[in-house]
């Protein structure tokens, strides 16, 4: 059975010299040789830190006889590791003035706190090495592999946040990256570059760098993969800058409605939703369905939530969609819609007919006939004038493709001895 640490160390974009090093502390672990274990770990830690500068940019403020000192020290076998060690504790220098002005850049953009934290595992290093006091247990090696896994990725010379940012950039150019290449393994990295606090400024330079300029689509593909990722910290950050973010947010209900699910909103938030903002969505009926599944809506409210989204004259595609929607009562409001609130006594009653042709035949293929539909369709078919042209097409295509509902037609016209339509040709064969 393979650790969490053993996981973490695949499946992150680690120089190849680190995971080596790190499957070896792993190995040493299982052994019980906890010192070896921690060292190794730590060596791994100190060659990623190694190899991040050497391939840097000098930072911008950080004076050239330094830093060219810093890279020969790094390429000595003798002066390496204290090197980059000591060059993980070099803090930015300011100016006396007020407000004071940066003179000098760190070498690695971090905060004290983890500063004091490589400074504590230093000391636990040269425990291991000079055979001191101090014991070292699995629980030191566990709690550096935690370390590590937290933040390794946050000490980069630019800072984490920006660094992962720039492994993002380089993902969607496709002059470097295939488009079929998996963007996963940076999505995984997230939770250990960015801060908390750093975290709505991340995804708004993310989806800035990644965005398309005809559509949202790969802001949305990107969304779902993070979510698909079932890291709980990392999917709530995104959510909460989401519901911070309307066009975004729209863009992504639009394609993915189950999302609604995870916004948290209370009960006036979701009437608010489908009272006002769900009529903006292009697949309305999809994210409506999707509230109803989810039971978002109070079941004393739905009634009249079906009734506000009739009025957007619209129906969903897929039948799990319309499944939610009949159980939730939408049929019998639809039907009072079309043939009882509007009708043949409303002047132009045809003209409304063949504009939402459509949603009369979807209720009609998906929802049982009744008398009153039947009545009002055989009369303004037989009608001389001013009849729905767009309306009878489409009805005699699915009575053409649907016996079943040609004969139930047949059969309530025939009992209420109602003229069958002759311009409905698949009613006359």
């Amino acid at each position: 059975m393979k650790l969490k640490f053993e996981i973490w160390t695949e499946e992150s974009l680690l120089p190849e010299n680190t995971k080596n090093l790190f499957i070896t502390s792993v190995n040493c672990y299982k052994a019980q040789a906890y010192n070896a274990s921690l060292l190794m770990a730590y060596l791994g830690f100190l060659v990623t830190l190694k190899e991040r500068v050497m391939s840097a940019e000098k930072p911008a403020l950080f004076p050239d006889h330094l830093w060219k000192n810093l890279i020969s020290n790094l390429k000595n076998e003798d002066k390496w590791e204290e090197s980059i060690f000591d060059a993980s504790m070099q803090k930015e220098k300011m100016n006396g003035e007020k407000p004071p002005v940066r003179t000098q850049d760190p070498v690695f953009v971090i905060n004290d706190n983890l500063r004091t934290q490589i400074r504590y595992w230093k000391d636990r290093r040269n425990d291991c090495v000079h055979n001191k006091d101090n014991i070292i247990t699995n629980f030191h090696v566990e709690n550096f592999w935690t370390f590590l896994q937290s933040n390794l990725q946050k000490i980069t010379i630019e800072g984490g946040r920006v660094t992962l940012l720039n492994k993002f950039s380089r993902h969607y150019n496709r002059s470097y990256t295939a488009a079929d290449e998996d963007v996963m393994p940076l999505i995984k990295e997230i939770k250990g570059a960015v801060t908390k606090v750093e975290m709505h400024d991340f995804w708004n330079d993310l989806f800035f760098r990644v965005t398309d300029l005809w559509d949202y689509s790969n802001e949305i593909t990107l969304m779902q993969k993070v979510i698909q990722l079932n890291d709980s910290d990392i999917s709530q950050s995104l959510v909460t800058f989401l519901k911070s973010e309307e066009n975004y947010l729209n863009a992504y209900i639009n394609e993915y409605p189950a999302i609604i699910s995870m916004l948290g909103y209370n009960n006036q938030e979701i009437r608010n939703f489908w009272s006002t903002k769900i009529k903006k969505m292009s697949n309305v009926m999809g994210v409506y369905a999707s509230m109803l599944r989810n039971n978002l809506i109070p079941k004393n409210q739905i009634q009249e939530a079906n009734k506000k989204i009739v009025s957007l004259y619209k129906y969903p595609q897929s039948q799990d969609d319309h499944y939610v929607l009949s159980s939730n009562g939408f049929g019998e409001v639809l039907y009072e819609e079309l043939f009882i609130v509007k009708n043949p006594n409303q002047r132009e009653y045809w003209k409304f007919m063949n504009k939402h042709y459509v949603l009369y035949t979807k209720y009609l293929e998906l929802y049982p006939l009744k008398e009153e539909a039947v009545r009002i369709l055989c009369e303004e078919f037989n009608k001389e004038q001013y009849k729905s042209y767009f309306l009878r097409d489409s009805i005699d295509r699915l009575f053409i493709r649907n016996q079943t509902k040609m004969n139930e037609f047949k059969q309530i016209a025939e009992n209420l001895d109602l003229e069958l339509p002759t311009e409905i040709s698949s009613l006359n064969v």
